[in-house]
């Protein structure tokens, strides 16, 4: 698998305060790969660097193998969105392209109806931008991310300010560009929620330094899985675990609740078993742990160090 994105001891310093602390990193070909990390933790800062957009203080960096004066020609092949891109409020989306096609030297026009349809604004041909929902304004960056055929998306924070409805649309989107062309995509997020069902790499950042790097089977395995009971007779329901499984691993918690850490599996039984001994199960789910406690966790864990 080829290494897209490769970092060298990259470090970014304002005056005194190191925002980047030495980065060795790697984003590798066909990856959807989540930078994950509180505003302020360097995610923005990463990515102007990649872009071109600010110097680092030292280290470097390579895309697609290529550094120093082939680094323009790498540059061709990547689509940044870092902040918003300002669109004409009173151009159509097919304007608003023609005016950046042009600007960047694109050649063929036809690519603006192929990334349009892409994205699935071909049928808003004659809306203004300034009439475009939160959700369309964002397809409408990552269209003009598409123009050039690239075949990395760097996104930062492409879903902030989004209503449910936007980012599940966003996220279909960049799942059928990652499947079906085959790009790969780094995309930066405080929302963690949103990017557990869609990237297929977490990385946490803390103040500039990267505390932590899963797969998603990894996180998975992470996440573990509990059962969560509510119960009229705590005590019975204990005595009726024990019994029945001498490993159980549970706890009472307040207001009659119980939570099983293992055989989950079973817990159809579990269940069944409680109510056939007399005991009125209130509620019954399983939950996971998920990525924003584990996050959250590993954050309170580094700071009490």
């Amino acid at each position: 698998m080829g290494t897209i994105i490769q970092t060298y001891q990259l470090t970014k310093k304002f005056k005194e305060q190191e925002v980047i602390k030495p980065l060795d990193f790697s984003v590798k070909k066909g990856e959807i790969c989540a930078l994950i990390g509180k505003n302020g933790a360097g995610k923005s800062t990463l990515f102007k660097i990649l872009s071109g957009q600010i110097m680092p203080t030292a280290g470097e960096f390579q895309l697609f193998g290529k550094s120093g004066k082939e680094m323009d020609q790498a540059k061709k092949r990547m689509g940044f969105i870092i902040e918003a891109p300002v669109f004409f409020p009173d151009f159509t989306a097919i304007q608003n392209l023609e005016y950046f096609r042009l600007q960047r030297g694109v050649v063929e026009k036809k690519r603006i109806y192929e990334v349009l349809e892409i994205v699935g604004l071909e049928n808003q041909k004659r809306k203004r931008f300034r009439d475009y929902s939160m959700g369309m304004k964002q397809r409408l960056g990552i269209a003009l991310c598409l123009l050039s055929n690239p075949d990395c998306l760097v996104l930062d924070e492409p879903i902030n300010g989004l209503d449910a409805e936007g980012i599940m649309e966003i996220r279909h989107l960049l799942k059928k560009l990652n499947q079906e062309k085959q790009i790969t995509i780094f995309i930066s997020s405080h929302i963690l929620t949103e990017l557990e069902q869609l990237a297929t790499r977490y990385v946490f950042i803390k103040n500039g330094v990267i505390v932590d790097d899963l797969s998603k089977e990894s996180l998975e395995a992470k996440s573990k899985k509990q059962i969560l009971l509510s119960v009229s007779d705590p005590a019975k329901s204990s005595q009726i675990l024990e019994r029945t499984f001498a490993d159980i691993q549970f706890k009472v918690l307040p207001n009659q609740v119980i939570t099983i850490q293992n055989h989950v599996e079973s817990s159809g039984e579990i269940n069944r078993l409680l109510v056939d001994q007399g005991v009125v199960v209130k509620e019954f789910r399983i939950e996971a742990l998920n990525l924003e406690e584990y996050f959250l966790g590993l954050v309170e864990e580094i700071s009490h160090d």
